[in-house]
């Protein structure tokens, strides 16, 4: 009789059995995918260590043909059936490590009482166990090479809600800039047409974007993003023909909706646009009209390289660089000279240049606002349906001009076009808020970020508009929620001490204080403006007035310093000098003063007729 040993793993409240693979949860066989239940024995049997995605293929799926997205999707049914993302790590890069602290056992059997047991003449009943595995195996065989659902009970696409889908970037197999740029064009398209349509929502392209740099697949990266559905894909460039494998995705149970490939010309990429946003439309979105046919084949341009410029310049533009604006200007303008009629290319240099000008004050803003006009009305005759274009006309009627009644028709004009524009939402709540507007402020909020929930500009929003709505115990929670997630965001920060600072906590207030400009070599006006206030409400004269005076230097060449310096002449009933640095505020055009009507500190200086005064000038009345 000869002896066999088997090898078993166990970790949590799972046992491994890597012989004959299979996976046990006490005496209880788990339904997991095969080639996923493959995937854990290798990670297992490395616990620890690295394995790459090469290997993986090599292990897995040797002598087939997937792509890399596959092994994507089989680490996401792993962590489901295990019930703890934890266990299997992503390393960014590098592949994945299987983390659990594993204990391996062997058991020893007789390979002749198995046979035995295994004899047709037996005539014993069969094991359910071997009834399990064989099902599981047949339904694989069946069906499309991986692609493969983790649930027993399929469910049908007409019996899936699904309300919110993020439109991932399809990943670039050919990694060069022309090819990047063309493929987030793809997704950028494809977001914008279906988010249009208002049958569903569509999370924006400044949020899918961090996908590539986040380290999760995809169902991971969907999660985060509050989504039902996720159509994430692949984007190859191979001798002037675009291939694209795509699938749709669903967050809650890992369940492939739908996968398709298309092959077109390089120059047929709008064609491919048109094919795909169709197809995944007509998936979720049930009867279409001709208006939503009409939507889904609006072409921006029809020149596939004057949309890499355009895209390259969105790009640049919305980084930290220090020369972003000319760099920006000079993609749009590419653009430009290849399509004179692709308006959103001239509503890109629009926004360059206005928030040029919102960088700058008086005449050496101005500038740059006459040339963001220029161009964004150039945008709105080439294209008076498009909601980029109402977006950069409302924030220049609103930064520029103080048109509030403009800029809130702008914004409107563009929800109604693209209700799933996150910036519309925000833009719009943002200018509801400073005319004193609070619950319509705070719905146009919780809309932005319900598109976009993890949106910083949107969480910075928040502190504002709370303020200027006097929710500051909502605010607090918020902040300090916020800065869980954000440590190193100056923004949380001050606004929780601004808060703290409306509920009277001074000593907070002054800790806080204290604590961030001993940390920072050069003064921040904001905190200075604070912490003097706080400091002579709890009789510290001597450090109130060095902070005063130190605001006071910074507001010799900072229109933001003198701003804050005029709340503090508020506080001191220095009612004279308050309006003096506000007068010079309204001159230099200091974007800050937007928010003068609804700014709690100066409360005592809203029954003076010079504040009347000031907000008729302002359009605020």
């Amino acid at each position: 009789m000869n002896d066999k040993i088997k090898h078993f793993y166990e970790f949590e409240n799972f046992r491994l059995d890597a012989n004959s693979p299979s996976l046990w949860r006490g005496d209880k066989l788990v339904s997991i995918p095969p080639k996923a239940l493959e995937t854990l024995v290798l990670l297992v049997e490395k616990n620890g260590e690295i394995v790459s995605r090469d290997e993986l293929l090599e292990a897995v799926w040797k002598d087939t043909f997937v792509e890399e997205g596959n092994i994507n999707y089989t680490i996401s049914l792993l962590r489901k059936t295990l019930e703890n993302k934890n266990l299997v790590q992503t390393v960014p890069r590098h592949g994945y490590r299987f983390v659990a602290e594993v204990k391996k056992t062997n058991e020893i059997k007789s390979v002749e009482a198995t046979a035995v047991a295994a004899a047709p003449s037996e005539k014993k009943p069969i094991r359910p166990i071997l009834i399990a595995v064989g099902l599981i195996s047949v339904l694989f065989l069946t069906s499309f090479t991986f692609w493969f659902s983790s649930n027993s009970k399929v469910i049908p696409l007409s019996e899936r809600s699904i309300k919110a889908v993020a439109i991932l970037p399809l990943r670039n197999l050919n990694e060069n800039e022309s090819s990047n740029a063309l493929s987030l064009g793809l997704t950028d398209s494809l977001i914008s047409r279906l988010g249009s349509l208002n049958r569903f929502t569509v999370r924006p392209l400044d949020a899918v974007e961090k996908f590539a740099k986040s380290g999760k697949d995809a169902l991971g990266f969907g999660e985060e993003l509050k989504c039902d559905a996720v159509l994430e894909g692949t984007f190859q460039a191979i001798e002037n023909r675009l291939r694209v494998n795509v699938r749709l995705i669903d967050i809650r149970d890992g369940a492939q909706i739908w996968t398709a490939s298309f092959d077109e010309t390089e120059s047929d990429i709008f064609k491919l646009q048109d094919k795909i946003s169709v197809q995944v439309a007509g998936l979720l979105a049930k009867n279409l009209t001709a208006q939503d046919a009409q939507i889904l084949n609006k072409k921006p341009t029809e020149n596939a390289e004057a949309l890499r410029f355009y895209m390259r310049g969105r790009a640049i533009l919305d980084k930290k660089l220090s020369d972003k604006f000319e760099r920006a200007a000079a993609e749009f303008t590419k653009a430009i000279a290849l399509d004179p009629t692709f308006a959103l290319a001239y509503s890109g240099l629009a926004d360059t240049y206005s928030r040029r000008g919102n960088d700058l004050t008086g005449e050496a803003g101005s500038e740059f606002y006459t040339k963001a006009e220029f161009y964004a009305q150039k945008a709105l005759e080439l294209d008076a349906e498009s909601a980029e274009v109402y977006v950069s006309l409302g924030r220049l009627k609103r930064m520029r001009y103080w048109d509030w009644a403009g800029a809130e028709n702008d914004f409107t004009r563009a929800i109604s076009l693209n209700p799933n524009h996150a910036d519309a939402h925000l833009y719009y709540a943002q200018t509801l808020s400073l005319l004193g507007r609070c619950d319509e402020s705070l719905a146009e909020l919780r809309k932005a970020a319900d598109i976009n929930p993890i949106s910083q500009l949107i969480m910075n929003a928040h502190f504002p508009i709370l303020e200027s709505c006097g929710k500051y115990e909502e605010a607090i929670k918020f902040a300090e929620e916020f800065a869980k997630f954000d440590t190193e965001n100056r923004n949380t920060k001050r606004a929780l001490g601004t808060f703290l600072f409306h509920k009277g906590e001074y000593a907070k207030v002054i800790e806080m204080g204290e604590r961030v400009l001993s940390n920072d070599s050069e003064p921040k006006f904001g905190w200075l403006s604070l912490l003097s206030t706080a400091y002579r409400r709890t009789n510290q004269n001597d450090k109130a007035e060095d902070a005063f005076r130190r605001l006071e230097e910074l507001s010799q060449t900072d229109t933001k310093a003198l701003y804050s310096l005029a709340m503090n002449y508020a506080e001191l009933d220095r009612i004279d000098e308050a309006f003096w640095a506000l007068q010079k505020c309204f001159e230099m055009r200091e974007e800050r003063m937007i928010w003068i009507k609804v700014e709690p500190r100066f409360v005592h200086l809203r029954g003076d007729g010079r504040f009347q005064e000031l907000l008729r000038k302002m359009n605020l009345n």
